[in-house]
């Protein structure tokens, strides 16, 4: 918004707002505080690169769930924009960005997940007065890649067999726990012994990606065991 002061100067200033609603009725909040001899104090954001964006987001994300994934993107994109200001960002930057990953081999989904941590990244820059609002609507404008999510194929009975017995020592029992429960990596590795029921068969999973409570038995009990085995 823009507005002349007390002295007549013409002062601008991001309202912070996203609805025009508000953004009109602060503009008149700061009118009539100019009738009244009050000078507005004028919020001025000093001009941060995206490392000082990522130590701040990073420091942010560690009380959330997905924070080992989440902190892996956060390096990855620090490595590719590193020192570069925030207020440089655009659709177009974001764009080059996805077809860069692209090219190296990176598959639509692994992009899209970065993509989307650079927005929320944004997001938060927003909220702790690192860039203007603006910025955040420019990067916003990159669309996310279309994923194929179809299931290209399953395993047979007999290529679970040949994988287990292919997997060394120390991996033969987290393959095993896939191939039966259907768990993604990181739930096998963080299970704990009072969450595991052998007796009845199941495994109680407290914390999971959506952050739902859920209960997994082993799939050859309760379908059969001519069933084949999905592939992850």
């Amino acid at each position: 918004m823009r507005y002349a002061g007390i002295d007549g100067r013409i002062l601008r200033e991001s309202t912070g707002f996203t609805k025009f609603r508000d953004a009109e009725a602060l503009l008149i909040q700061r009118r009539n505080d100019i009738k009244e001899g009050k000078q507005p104090e004028v919020k001025r954001i000093s001009n941060h690169t995206f490392n000082e964006l990522a130590e701040q987001y990073s420091k942010w994300a560690e009380r959330q769930r997905s924070y080992k994934s989440k902190h892996g993107f956060i390096n990855q994109l620090a490595e590719a924009f590193g020192s570069l200001p925030l207020r440089r960002f655009n659709s177009m930057l974001v764009e080059q960005f996805q077809t860069e990953r692209t090219q190296k081999g990176n598959k639509p989904a692994t992009v899209n997940r970065l993509v989307a941590t650079l927005k929320h990244m944004f997001t938060k820059a927003v909220e702790w007065d690192m860039v203007e609002e603006q910025t955040l609507k420019r990067t916003r404008k990159a669309k996310l890649l279309e994923e194929n999510n179809r299931r290209l194929r399953y395993l047979s009975k007999e290529e679970c067999k040949r994988l287990i017995n292919a997997c060394d020592k120390h991996l033969r029992p987290i393959v095993v726990c896939a191939l039966n429960t259907g768990m993604r990596k990181g739930e096998i590795l963080d299970l704990k012994w009072d969450t595991v029921d052998l007796r009845h068969g199941f495994i109680l999973l407290e914390q999971t990606k959506n952050g739902e409570r859920r209960d997994t038995h082993q799939r050859h009990n309760e379908r059969g065991s001519d069933e084949r085995h999905k592939a992850s």
